[in-house]
């Protein structure tokens, strides 16, 4: 496998040094898919008895216990002097859920610089065959860098040819990586891809995530923070996979970073590790592409464990 990830990586940078034809990007993306294969069927397996739990999700009754009192039997409970007690509803009526699921990929020259196109690409076309195997919902893929660009929108089926076409679009030639302008646009764009649902109802069955494919490195913490607060708060999960091609030295697991804080009203240099002001409550460190399955399908698991205990 390591052999052939090499020399996929060669014809990869060999392809975007030359005049990037769109036959040739539908081959390498293929191989992509060939190279995923049975991590992208192990994380669909995964992701397969995470989701489907979450389908009872509606309450129906009658039982003796259950989580809710059913108020219309309460007056025929009193009036049968409380023998009539099978007044409490359950979780066990089926709903149909469905699921947007927002893939956004760093196309910035960092990703270039650090070795990190190869584990991108890698990534996304697991998670998109993994996804698109389970048949999860509505698949999208934008770009960011200095700007943010929708490569494939909700509305149109995720394919090999949509792969390709994607792998087509991506530059990794922009100089910045501004993650704050992503969060406010993807956030724009998820909660119109919400409001086209008709009905209340089904605006509350829809499910959101959004995952993020970054060396990690963002500015503007406090304010990312509170962008991602935004986005729980609008039913909108962000994961944010780090890949970290770098030498353990320069990882970053080993990086810092350097702060002024004032103590009794003077300034002092404080150092810190820079993960641990990191504005993303889910997040993984990816350098090794096999154990993404699991990594991510446990995060996943953590979260919809959590759902599913508010709803």
């Amino acid at each position: 496998m390591n052999s052939l990830r090499q020399k996929l990586e060669i014809k990869l940078s060999e392809w975007r040094q030359s005049n990037r034809d769109i036959t040739k990007a539908r081959e390498l993306w293929r191989k992509y898919e060939n190279l995923t294969y049975d991590l992208a069927n192990s994380l669909c397996e995964q992701l397969r008895l995470i989701l489907e739990p979450t389908l009872a999700t509606k309450l129906k009754g009658d039982y003796r216990t259950g989580k809710r009192l059913n108020m219309k039997k309460i007056i025929p409970y009193i009036a049968s002097n409380f023998k009539k007690d099978k007044i409490w509803l359950r979780r066990t009526k089926l709903s149909k859920r469905q699921y947007q699921v927002m893939i956004a990929v760093d196309d910035s020259k960092s990703m270039s610089e650090t070795h990190s196109i190869q584990l991108a690409y890698e990534t996304l076309a697991l998670i998109s065959k993994a996804l698109s195997q389970l048949e999860v919902g509505d698949i999208s893929i934008v770009s960011f860098g200095e700007r943010v660009q929708l490569l494939h929108p909700f509305d149109q089926p995720f394919s090999s040819e949509a792969g390709a076409q994607v792998l087509h679009q991506f530059t990794f030639e922009q100089n910045k990586t501004y993650v704050r302008s992503l969060m406010e646009t993807s956030i724009e764009l998820l909660e119109h891809a919400r409001g086209k649902y008709n009905g209340l109802s089904q605006r509350k069955e829809l499910w959101q995530l959004q995952l993020i494919i970054s060396d990690g490195v963002c500015e503007d913490h406090d304010i990312l923070r509170s962008l991602v607060r935004k986005a729980t708060e609008a039913q909108i999960m962000v994961v944010f996979i780090i890949v970290d091609k770098k030498s353990e030295k320069d990882s970053i697991m080993s990086m810092n970073q350097v702060k002024y804080k004032s103590v009794d009203g003077r300034m002092t240099l404080n150092m810190e590790r820079y993960l641990n002001t990191f504005p993303f409550e889910y997040y993984v460190v990816l350098r090794d592409i096999n154990a993404l399955p699991e990594i991510l399908a446990d995060t996943l698991r953590q979260y919809f464990s959590i759902i599913s205990q508010n709803i």
